[in-house]
């Protein structure tokens, strides 16, 4: 019996390789129309906020599969998560870059008819580089995008900074304060002992001055620079780091 089913499982996986499609040349239509796709998809939807423009592309019941983020399912879900998380103020805070070099397509037949197509490859997200795996789908015609699978997500090496300018009391105050990102992101700045420390939603970090009013946080993620009038008066404070970049505007 243990044989059979080892005859079987040899000839089912002969079968699986033997009907599955090779990668295809980077040459080709399909090739170069998937990849028009994915630039449509995120240089023009997702980095420039273009919404409509994803939603285009993206099938109703599309399903996101994400190694530290968990299950989006649905075009609604999906499309929600990006405008409120990433594209709050119209403008994306985080910009995606494909390896263009990596890109991969691979045709998904049923017999002689082209239905779809997978799609894979290595994009990054500041920092953060991470494998994707896509899968199109052929409907009247219309490439649309069906499965997302984003994976092995690591951080890329980066410099770090290990001189810092000790600040007195007195210059320190002049950046405590509320400033306000989002109406879902508001930073608090105060003064704990001689260290500025910044926090949102309970979370709170030590942020350390390497420059004229330009500061890192302790963990090295992100570079605070604080803008000031012409009276010498913080009003803004420019948050960069992780690929992101935003600016608040100081309330207190």
């Amino acid at each position: 019996m243990i044989n059979k089913v080892k005859t079987v499982t040899v000839l089912f996986l002969l079968f699986f390789i033997s009907n599955c499609s090779a990668q295809i040349e980077k040459n080709s239509d399909l090739f170069t129309t998937l990849k028009a796709k994915d630039s449509l998809l995120f240089e023009l939807g997702f980095n420039q906020c273009n919404l409509y423009q994803m939603e285009k592309l993206v099938l109703d019941g599309i399903e996101f599969y994400h190694d530290r983020d968990g299950i989006t399912k649905s075009k609604k879900h999906f499309i929600n998560s990006v405008k409120e998380n990433l594209c709050f103020s119209g403008k994306n805070v985080i910009k995606r870059i494909l390896d263009k070099a990596s890109l991969e397509v691979f045709p998904l037949y049923k017999g002689d008819n082209l239905y779809g197509a997978l799609q894979t490859g290595i994009h990054s997200f500041g920092n953060t580089k991470a494998n994707f795996s896509h899968i199109w789908l052929l409907e009247n015609n219309e490439w649309k995008i069906s499965r997302v699978i984003s994976y092995n997500h690591r951080q890329e090496k980066k410099s770090t900074k290990s001189k810092f300018i000790t600040l007195s009391n007195r210059d320190l105050k002049r950046y405590v304060g509320v400033y306000k990102f989002s109406p879902e992101f508001v930073l608090t700045v105060r003064i704990k002992g001689n260290q500025l420390f910044g926090g949102s939603q309970g979370d709170e970090v030590a942020i350390n001055c390497y420059a004229a009013h330009k500061f890192i946080d302790g963990e090295q993620t992100h570079d605070l620079e604080f803008i000031l009038d012409k009276n010498g008066n913080v009003t803004n404070l420019l948050m960069k780091g992780d690929g992101m970049k935003m600016t608040a505007t100081k309330k207190q």
